[in-house]
């Protein structure tokens, strides 16, 4: 599991919720049932989200997408699915997110 924040150069526009917090969100609710399957930012572990300002990507915004292509790259022909997972859930994914837009969540 890789999460990449795209609009870098947005997140100091909202209050509250900072890159931190929700770093430390992410890890809360995702280890430690998919602690081996998730991609950190950072060695230390303790970022989750790869930031990048994709309209404008610096220098280092290239270096990041570079690196999510060698991870991607890396695993792509080793990764196989390894649960059956029924179609229906596809559907309910996509009538979650619907829902979500709705009430800007």
């Amino acid at each position: 599991l890789l999460i990449v924040g795209t609009h870098r150069d947005l997140e100091n526009q909202y209050d509250g919720e900072t890159r931190v917090d929700k770093n430390e969100q992410l890890l809360e609710l995702l280890i430690p049932s998919l602690e081996d399957h998730l991609m950190y930012f950072t060695k230390d572990r303790s970022q989750l989200i790869f930031p990048l300002n994709a309209k404008d990507p610096s220098e280092d915004d290239r270096k990041i997408t570079n690196g999510i292509c060698q991870i991607i790259g890396s695993i792509k022909n080793s990764f196989v699915l390894q649960k059956k997972i029924p179609l229906r859930w596809l559907v309910f994914h996509q009538e979650i997110q619907a829902l979500s837009k709705k009430k800007n969540v």
